[in-house]
């Protein structure tokens, strides 16, 4: 390991006014995190208000993203580009009161569910910051409830379109242009109000950052913003001056589009030349019929996550200035670069994994110690139907179906996180709260044993989850991948398991589900979900016996795999250890007890 990657560092060495810097910077964090208490406090929908599945983020008076950190990983960077399009279209004709919203993925946006809110920040007479609420809805539209749209080929087919739209002026709400998002939705209701709740927490930043000012001024506040995003690009600068020149490749696979059983190939080609790394994506495959085509704001949010998470360390400043030395060339009409209207609403979940996969691989040929093997896939569903308490529509996505993350360097994978793009970043509701949200009953919610990927340093266990329906005619949209190609081990590591799901498993109307599919259920049906474990990291043999001892004793692995995949023989109902046998199988194969 470098010495960089050792040494402690104090917080902004090396800049001119470290403390105001901190002050002011640290501030905007704060901000962030009061935006996000504010939407979750307001907001009617269980997505945002357990889940979390909503960014807050603060551009400055040149749309570059200077502070992010109540949110999750897939809208790191994406968000300024809705900010970037806004200034565009609008140029001049952005006013104090104003609110403005978008979700088009080619416009700035990820996907049509993630609709972003902005609200320009004005003080004396200029603008000097825009607050924004990046959050993903329940539903906006088109042929499936969710806006998951497996048989999707357009992206007319996967929701309403919204270009940069000023949806509020002098601070009240612009209602034709409220009623025209409302009326393309299956929701009306809960989108408006979730939306309010964007609008609300922009408003909160309104209030902070002109306090801010207040106490500043527009002069140091300007100047420091500047030193923010100039000690955050040296930094990253610095942390890739210390790599290895060359170039480093990755490859990753989807399991396919939906349409055909071809896989999807991902491949980058990372260059590190002096401090600046260049990041190709030839020969990646052209763009699908199907959904997991990535825009590319997104395809530059996988690569920036993949840097934040592995090149640099935790403290660094998440703002354009950490962006500024990676280039990014993503081949016009390929997968991680679609031409419009190729359809693209599951690029945050699948794809996105499989781009911050393939960055990762890349990137442990030149940090080993700090690249971590694979994360689960997302395993779906959204279900949607009538609830027969109160026969209101619902849409309910299945956010318990967690998976487990990859082992790394010194640390086991955690155990049902979430797929790899989101880093953790959602939250799996309450299984009670969840019951009385939606029409079902929970029967279990547990670790699913020998899920998580082998190695010294063992992935993380998916958690198997299993419901009954009592709607009585529930819909039912698979959207995920890794049926086919699990997580990736690392350095020996053995791969985790991969996503299984099943309707009416154990009956006679079983039926084991594809990663992309849409059907018609019945009242009682019974979905059961086996998300995949994380990968390994390094050789199983070289795990540590009383590690390996614990992990059968807690249900994680079971006693052959603990023999035949990491040589230990376990004995008795206190799960000790026979180190003699142990010590002959290590021996046999190579490793050490």
């Amino acid at each position: 390991m470098s010495a960089k990657h050792v040494k402690k560092r104090k917080e902004f060495e090396g800049v001119k006014d470290p403390i105001t810097l901190s002050v002011i910077y640290n501030r905007l964090l704060t901000i962030n995190e009061e935006m996000g208490i504010t939407m979750i406090n307001t907001s009617i929908s269980p997505i945002f208000a357990e889940v979390h599945d909503f960014s807050c983020a603060i551009c400055d008076w040149n749309n570059r993203i200077v502070a992010q950190i109540d949110g999750v990983p897939s809208h790191t960077a994406s968000a300024m580009e809705a900010v970037k399009a806004v200034a565009r279209d609008f140029g001049d004709d952005i006013h104090p009161g104003d609110v403005f919203v978008l979700n088009d993925p080619y416009l700035g946006g990820t996907h049509l569910p993630d609709v972003t809110i902005m609200k320009p920040i004005f003080y004396d007479g200029a603008l000097q910051f825009i607050a924004i609420n990046r959050a993903h809805h329940g539903d906006v539209g088109g042929m499936e409830p969710g806006s998951y749209c497996p048989q999707a080929t357009e992206l007319f087919h996967e929701g309403i379109r919204i270009p940069s739209l000023r949806i509020y002026r002098d601070d009240k709400p612009i209602m034709d242009v409220v009623n025209m998002i409302r009326i393309n939705t299956r929701m009306p209701d809960d989108i408006w109000v979730d939306m309010k709740a964007q609008v609300a927490s922009c408003r909160v930043a309104e209030k902070r950052i002109i306090e801010l000012l207040d106490k500043y001024g527009t002069k140091v506040t300007r100047q420091t913003i500047e030193d923010i995003h100039q000690y955050a690009e040296q930094r990253m600068r610095k942390e890739i001056a210390g790599l290895a020149d060359g170039t480093y490749e990755g490859e990753t696979f989807l399991d396919s589009d939906g349409f055909t059983d071809d896989p999807i190939r991902i491949k980058v080609a990372i260059t590190i030349s002096g401090d600046e790394a260049s990041v190709d994506f030839t020969g990646s495959d052209p763009q699908v019929t199907g959904f997991v085509n990535s825009p590319i704001a997104n395809t530059a949010t996988c690569v920036y996550v993949s840097f934040l998470t592995t090149v640099t360390t935790p403290d660094i400043p998440h703002n354009e200035g950490a962006y500024r030395p990676i280039a990014i060339h993503a081949p016009e009409g390929s997968v991680v670069n679609p031409l419009f209207p190729a359809p693209v609403c599951s690029c945050t979940l699948d794809t996105a994994c499989a781009i911050l996969e393939a960055c990762w691989m890349a990137l442990s040929k030149v940090v080993p110690e700090r690249v971590p093997a694979g994360w689960n896939r997302w395993n779906g569903p959204v279900i949607s139907g009538i609830d027969p308490r109160s026969e209101n529509f619902f849409v309910m996505f299945g956010f318990n179906g967690f998976g487990g993350a990859g082992g790394m360097s010194g640390m086991d994978g955690r155990h049902y996180i979430g797929d790899g793009i989101d880093l953790g970043g959602l939250i799996a509701p309450n299984i009670e709260t969840n019951e009385s949200d939606y029409p079902h009953i929970t029967e279990f919610n547990e670790f699913t044993p020998d899920s998580c990927g082998a190695g010294k340093f063992r992935g993380g266990c998916g958690a198997k989850y299993r419901i009954k329906l009592y709607d009585e005619s529930p819909n039912l949209v698979m959207f995920g991948d890794g049926k086919v190609f699990p997580p990736y081990g690392l350095f020996g590591g053995k791969p985790g398991s991969v996503n299984l799901a099943f309707i009416n498993e154990g009956t006679p109307e079983q039926r084991e589900l594809k990663a992309k599919e849409a059907l018609q259920l019945k009242q009682n049906d019974v979905y059961t979900s086996y998300p995949s474990g994380g990968g390994g990291w390094g050789d199983p043999k070289e795990r540590d016996v009383e590690m390996v001892r614990m992990d059968v004793k807690n249900g994680l692995v079971s006693l052959s795999s603990a023999r035949k995949i990491y040589g230990v023989v376990i004995e008795g109902d206190d799960f000790q250890v026979n180190h003699e046998q142990t010590s002959e199988l290590r021996s046999q194969a190579g490793g050490r007890s």
